[in-house]
């Protein structure tokens, strides 16, 4: 429905675009710019375990701050121990060492399987130029290592566009089925109009699965007290904080890139919104910076799609 990127080109001073972009593909830091997206690839986790009956959204872990995956110790976000958690609580509290758990019992062949049904490291199908594919290692590529599973489950090692997260996301939205993104919306021939049909582009997850996560996001957003939260609509979504990699091989934990993806209304789903905020200055928690903007963006969403209010549309359907 609408697609922005920030800084852009002043296209009146057209020899100044050497000293803004590196690439063409920095034009469109939604579709042509992979980044690694940290924690919101935790819902492609959570759903993967849902979905093979690894766990239920009451089944509970304990989370002791760390864990070894590949002979490399993983720790919380906080590198605190969280003590008794559902998966709910998982997800609430973000815990990296409950996703890399998932990721270990899931195994190699599972984890990387659903994330290749999810279309991460393959093209959307956007019918727009410059759209990069990003990068999802798997065993057997020359720089992937055991760790990477248990780092891959929230969302360090991999690589991503906005647009491919909001694909694979589709599915837990839309009862299990993936949506190819469209900005083309009709065509004009011969003084008639063709409109661009809707398109699937897979079932990665079963309907049951879709509506379980939607279901856990809310209440984990509502737990929290999330700046993320919609009034009068109850919305589900994942913020996302990822260190930035250097070129030295290690991680600035001063830079991030902060985001949110969240759908809703949550009973019957009418848009998505993702929200990438590159090297935040205010904070650098996704939580902080960009739940904000997904609240208010969603709340000028649901007055231009015209939806009423849970309440009110609870009302209007059991009459």
């Amino acid at each position: 429905l609408a697609m922005a990127s920030t800084p852009r080109m002043d296209l009146n001073n057209f020899q100044n675009y050497g000293a803004i972009y590196n690439n063409a593909s920095e034009f469109n830091r939604a579709t042509g710019m992979p980044y690694e997206p940290g924690s919101v690839m935790k819902i492609f986790t959570m759903a993967t375990a849902l979905d093979t009956g690894l766990v239920a959204p009451d089944t509970t872990y304990m989370d002791t701050g760390e864990i070894q995956v590949g002979g490399v110790t993983i720790k919380n976000w906080d590198e605190q121990a969280w003590g008794l958690q559902t998966m709910v609580g998982c997800l609430q509290h973000s815990l990296n060492v409950c996703m890399a758990w998932l990721a270990t019992q899931l195994g190699p062949q599972n984890f990387y399987g659903y994330m290749n049904r999810f279309g991460f490291g393959s093209l959307t199908g956007l019918d727009m130029a410059g759209e990069a594919a990003g990068r999802l290692k798997i065993p057997g590529d020359a720089d992937w290592y055991p760790v990477d599973l248990g780092t891959n489950s929230f969302g360090q090692g991999v690589s991503a566009t906005p647009l491919q997260i909001m694909a694979g996301a589709s599915a837990i939205a839309n009862q299990g089925h993936m949506v190819t993104p469209h900005v083309l919306y009709a065509m004009l021939r011969d003084g008639h109009q063709f409109n661009v049909p809707s398109q699937y582009a897979g079932t990665p997850i079963k309907a049951e699965t879709a509506a379980t996560l939607t279901g856990m996001l809310a209440a984990s957003l509502e737990y929290e007290s999330s700046a993320a939260l919609v009034p009068g609509y109850r919305m589900a979504g994942k913020t996302g904080t990822a260190q930035i990699p250097t070129p030295f091989g290690f991680y600035d934990s001063s830079q991030t890139n902060a985001s949110f993806i969240g759908w809703g209304p949550v009973d019957d789903p009418q848009f998505m919104i993702y929200v990438w905020l590159e090297r935040p200055t205010t904070s650098i928690w996704g939580s902080e910076t960009a739940a904000p903007v997904f609240s208010e963006v969603a709340q000028k969403t649901v007055i231009l799609l015209d939806i009423p209010p849970d309440s009110v549309r609870l009302q209007m359907t059991t009459r």
